[in-house]
């Protein structure tokens, strides 16, 4: 710990995180509020899975072109410009129209493709190498800190101010975070990246990522994974209230704490990945406990008492949530040097790929079938064959 506190890694990773915080919030308000907000768009509270597809199709494409954005803008003026836009995009959400809130699901999504790589181009520099696993998880644990801040605060301010003024407080928050940038990245210059233009770059990350062995290996394992953690993050709090009977509010709680349970095995798993066990086999062991509390989740119903609903919440949160900063950091120990925003991009927009499916599979199945238990069957399954997967490769 005396070496990680030396690097003086600590200063960006905790700005990076609450920067990350901001925009993870925005982007998970969006499923929480969508039971009080979508009746005001002429929407269905079910349709939040299109809304959810849309911000990360969004962010499948600026994602790989992070690299080109930090070489000519720095990681500090390209933070504030991510915070900037997550503003914007808010603002639109909160207006009652269908149309304005695809259009701010947009901009969120825009967002949040470069959010992943800007925070590794600072932190690949300022971390040693033995701590790299422990500081890219702890950063990670920005993504469920802004699911936490999400389900805590949305809901309850819905209630008191109505849900536009909810949505109006991340704005807020984002500008005023933008000064915290150039403090969080002074010293880290933006690097510099291959000629040619935003097409190109996309091209030149994804190519980086799928035609590399052990690269595709851990964009495709990202992609099964992100899948289930999106499809049941997308739609558990409209579950929960449909099927469970549970008020917004506490549908709302269980989110957060979901995510709170997601912090805390990030932080686990980053601290023993790699020094004590392989970071293969914890994404083995995290698939394994994804499949069985989702099929767990399959028998909630409003019989249940509250907190056995919780506790199969806590579960899914520690697996869907806690395989994210394994992630990054694979991606980071495999990428050149010079080159970790392009391959973390061009992961992280491979890894999407299950982020958008997994929402819209679970939305269209559900929208045939009408069956929640069908589809949370259905990513039960996806996880147990990732752990599958992943133990044959073990032994390989």
């Amino acid at each position: 710990m005396k070496e990680l506190v030396a690097s003086g890694a600590l200063r960006p990773l905790a700005g990076i995180m609450l920067m990350h915080s901001a925009l993870t919030t925005a982007a998970y308000a969006v499923p929480v509020i969508a039971p009080v907000a979508a009746p005001d768009m002429g929407l269905a509270p079910e349709s939040v899975g299109f809304l959810v597809a849309v911000m990360y199709l969004a962010a499948m494409v600026t994602a790989p072109v992070s690299g080109i954005l930090i070489a000519r803008m720095g990681p500090a003026r390209l933070f504030q410009a991510l915070l900037l836009v997550i503003a914007l995009g808010c603002a639109l959400f909160s207006v009652s129209s269908a149309l304005m809130a695809f259009l701010g699901a947009l901009f969120i999504g825009c967002a949040s493709g470069p959010m992943n790589p800007v925070g590794s181009h600072v932190l690949v520099r300022a971390a040693p190498a033995r701590w790299r696993a422990f500081v890219f998880s702890v950063k990670q644990c920005a993504t469920p800190a802004g699911g936490m801040i999400a389900g805590a605060l949305m809901p309850p301010l819905s209630l008191a101010f109505g849900w536009q003024a909810a949505m109006l407080t991340i704005p807020v928050a984002a500008i005023a975070l933008m000064f915290l940038a150039p403090m969080s990245t002074r010293g880290v210059a933006g690097g510099s990246v291959a000629g040619g233009g935003m097409l190109r770059a996309i091209v030149r990350s994804l190519r980086s990522v799928l035609l590399d062995a052990g690269l595709r290996r851990v964009a495709l394992t990202g992609t099964a994974f992100a899948a289930c953690q999106m499809a049941i993050g997308s739609y558990l709090v409209v579950y929960l209230w449909r099927v469970a009977e549970l008020s917004p509010a506490t549908a709302g709680l269980a989110f957060s704490t979901m995510h709170v349970a997601g912090i805390a095995s990030r932080i686990v798993l980053g601290a023993i990945a790699d020094r004590h066990v392989s970071s293969q086999s914890l994404l083995a062991g995290l698939a394994l406990v994804m499949a069985l509390s989702l099929a767990a989740l399959t028998f909630v119903s409003a019989a249940w008492p509250v907190p056995a609903m919780f506790a199969v919440t806590i579960a899914v949160g520690v697996s869907g949530n806690g395989w994210v900063g394994l992630f990054f950091s694979e991606l980071a120990r495999l990428a050149p040097a010079d080159r970790t925003a392009e391959i973390a991009g061009g992961g992280q927009s491979v890894m999407y790929a299950g982020i958008v499916a997994g929402p819209l599979i679970f939305g269209a199945l559900l929208g045939a079938s009408g069956s929640y238990a069908l589809c949370l069957w259905l990513f039960a399954g996806v996880a147990l064959a990732s752990f599958v997967a992943l133990v044959l490769r073990s032994r390989r």
